[in-house]
């Protein structure tokens, strides 16, 4: 199966994506003490951050492209 991306969006779909998983995995160092129990937790969080990851860019090459990684603060 041959895929067709827009550079744009796989670009949006990876900063998006690794900034989400560097904080989770963050947020796991400062939660667990026990090194197998986070080893193990980590190692599950990053396959299913890449299976989502996967999704996205099927979906993608299917034409499903979602804008769901532009969020703008407003001020008030």
């Amino acid at each position: 199966m041959e895929l067709k991306l827009r550079h744009e969006y796989l670009l949006e779909v990876l900063e998006h994506e690794s900034k989400s998983l560097v904080g989770k995995v963050c947020k796991r160092f400062e939660i667990i003490d026990n090194q197998s129990i986070l080893k193990s937790e980590i190692r599950e969080l990053i396959y299913e951050e890449m299976r989502h990851i996967r999704d996205l860019l099927l979906a993608g090459g299917r034409g499903l492209e979602q804008k769901v990684f532009k969020f703008k603060r407003e001020t008030k």
